[in-house]
């Protein structure tokens, strides 16, 4: 672990206290920790504790981020919001393939205007409109109503609706399957009307059954490779200062990340980190080296009170964020768009979390929450890579 000036802690030392200004701690081996590194294999977690089966991290990050945005409860929009989707290996832009898919367990609430690049699920009690433009480009699949007498509702592809439709406009470039008993209140009905029983879907999220953070941080808590990098577990317990972590291919553990200063963590291989607790900072800049990537699971929550920055807009499905706890990282805006870049650019996945973007929110990757509200307008940018990690995979 680097920090900006000169005092040398070595780490059998411990843990760096809050008189500790600034220190440097042994950097990364010459040789890498683990076999799979040099060999270029997907780095591997340990899933189960109690056996030691391990998972590619490609084959979770596959399962889990399958949309640009998930919640487990509401999604609201009340302000001009879009999600579209690229490839992160040929750069930012339109992919030409899948768009960005939208999943809410919970209903969704539109007053505003909410374009949607692919597909769109919503689960009871359907979608509830405003004065909204709603335009899917994909397939629309609600479990509820579609309600909005002032609203219109463009869908590219078929559209299976459960409830009552109440709305000023509605355009379905395939089918429009809807049950006899509900209510079709449209000025101009589509042409393509097939009355028939719709559903039940399953949930397009899967809010039931999550992943287990704290486990799979439990589960690194001896099975790390802490010591071939000289890191101490303590080490960023109580830091102060700005300091530098650099990790290379390779897993690492951490009991917590606490400090008052800005964290700089510099990632140089295929690694994960895992914190067995809160990840509470003045400012986090996540930084991945050109080939690098980051699997990071918090068993607390994750704050930074100033400024945050993550990952790479380029290649967002490098970075995977898995957050069991709280999430807040809206001190001083980190979801804006800077010129020529995003503050935010991952994959992150928070099935505990409220996320409440009161300004405007730009994110390169992907959301899974448990409710999302967006009062100043949403804008992500889903790589597609990252549904493709699996792939990645050996048996």
């Amino acid at each position: 672990m680097r920090w900006t000036h000169g005092l040398l802690l070595l780490a059998a030392a411990g843990a760096c206290s809050v008189n500790d200004s600034v220190a440097i701690l042994p950097g990364p081996p010459e040789q890498e920790p683990l076999a799979s590194c040099a060999s270029g294999e997907p780095l591997r977690l340990v899933e189960e504790g109690a056996t030691g089966r391990e998972i590619c991290a490609g084959h979770l990050a596959s399962r889990v981020f399958t949309q640009a945005l998930c919640t487990c409860g509401e999604l609201v929009v009340s302000a001009p919001s879009a999600l579209d989707a690229f490839q992160g290996s040929l750069g930012p832009g339109p992919s030409g393939g899948a768009g960005a898919s939208v999943g809410a367990n919970g209903g969704i609430e539109v007053t505003s205007e909410l374009k949607v690049s692919g597909s769109l699920q919503v689960g009871g009690p359907g979608l509830a409109l405003g004065a909204a433009l709603l335009s899917v480009q994909g397939e629309l699949r609600d479990a509820g109503r579609l309600q909005g007498a002032t609203s219109r509702v463009q869908v590219g592809g078929d559209a299976w609706v459960a409830g009552d439709i109440e709305l000023q406009e509605l355009t379905v470039g395939g089918v429009l399957s809807l049950p006899a008993e509900r209510r079709l209140s449209v000025p101009r009905p589509p042409p393509g009307v097939r009355r028939e029983p719709v559903g039940p879907f399953a949930p397009p999220c899967a809010c039931d059954s999550p992943e287990d953070i704290g486990a799979y941080v439990r589960n690194h808590a001896t099975a790390h490779h802490d010591a071939a990098i000289g890191l101490a577990v303590d080490a960023l317990a109580d830091f102060s200062g700005d300091p530098t972590l650099e990790l290379p291919c390779g897993r690492f553990y951490l009991t917590r990340i606490h400090g008052p200063g800005s964290l700089l963590l510099r990632v140089t291989g295929r690694a994960a980190l895992f914190v067995d607790g809160d990840v509470d900072v003045g400012g986090l800049d996540v930084r991945l080296e050109e080939g690098a990537e980051l699997d990071l699971f918090i068993a607390g929550g994750l704050s930074a009170r100033g400024n945050a920055r993550m990952g790479s807009p380029q290649y967002p499905s490098r970075l995977r964020v898995y957050v069991a706890g709280a999430f807040d990282l809206d001190a001083e805006d980190p979801w804006n768009t800077l010129p020529e870049t995003h503050a935010l650019a991952g994959n992150f996945y928070l099935p505990r979390a409220n996320v409440d973007l009161s300004r405007r929110a730009e994110l390169s990757g992907s959301l899974f929450a448990q409710r999302v509200a967006a009062s100043s307008g949403m804008f992500i940018h889903h790589d597609l890579d990252v549904r493709g990690l699996g792939k990645t995979c050996s048996e």
